[in-house]
Parts: structure tokens; sequence; C-alpha cells
């Protein structure tokens, strides 16, 4: 069984936990990076385009959007409208949805366990974090 889905080098640049002793041997493929955001896709219902809206520019302000990624960002849109449908008709959402919604949200970095795997190496006082160094004593 797979560990772990392994953080696109992006957050972890962002977030100041990229280090090069732990960059994979062969680097990811890096595709071209969405610098102006589309318009929703025309099958989004209202709360599907809103979430596209909202949340798309802020993915490329942070940088971590590309091109491909775009598909994935539809499919979350498109998850949520139909759980936004259930929940205001009062339908119950399925597990296998519930799940499925959690896992789109977690690949984008967008729920608080997901973000923490990328917190920063500073702690509150924005001074770097002692144990950032893992072992490792200064040159």
């Amino acid at each position: 069984m797979p560990g772990p889905a392994k953080t696109p080098r992006a957050l972890k640049v962002i977030s100041g936990t990229d280090q090069p002793c732990r960059r994979d041997e062969i680097p990811p493929p890096e595709f071209a990076p969405v610098t102006q955001f589309p318009a929703a896709p025309q099958h989004l219902n209202p709360d599907g385009s809103a979430l596209w809206g909202e949340l798309g520019p802020q993915l490329v302000a942070c940088g971590v959007l590309q091109v491909v990624d775009l598909y994935a960002l539809e499919q979350l849109c498109y998850a949520w409208q139909r759980f936004r449908q259930k929940a205001k008709a009062g339908f119950e959402v399925t597990a296998s949805e519930d799940n499925a919604l959690k896992a789109l949200w977690q690949e984008f970095g967008l729920t608080p366990a997901a973000r923490r795997r990328v917190v920063a190496g500073t702690n509150e006082d924005g001074k770097k974090n002692r144990f950032s160094g893992h072992g490792k004593r200064p040159a």
C-alpha cells in the first residue's frame, strides 16, 4: 500500500519546507502555470461556478495551479455543486460521495490537515523552527 500523497514542490517552496536533500531524483513533470484564470465551465450551476470563481484565482495567486490542474478543479467544483444540490433538497450524501469530495479538497491542500503538511518552517513569532534542521548541525 503506498504512503501518503507527495506534496507538490510549489507548495513546499511557498511554505518554506522545500529542502534539496528531500527532493526526488527525478523531478515531477512541470506544466505551464495558469496566469489568467478562465471563466467557469458552462455545465457548472451557480454553486459550482461560485466555487470556481472564488477558489481558482486564489490558487493562481499562490502559483500552485497549472494548466492540467484545471480538470481536477472542475471535478471539485462539480462534486461541490452536487453536494450542495443534495443538501438543499434535504437528501443524504452517500459515504462515497462525501469521501470523494474530501479527497478532492485535500488534493488542493484545502483542508486543515492538508495545510498542516506544508506548514512553514517558522513558529508563531516568525522565528525559524529550531527543529526544522532535523538534527543537522550548522556549518
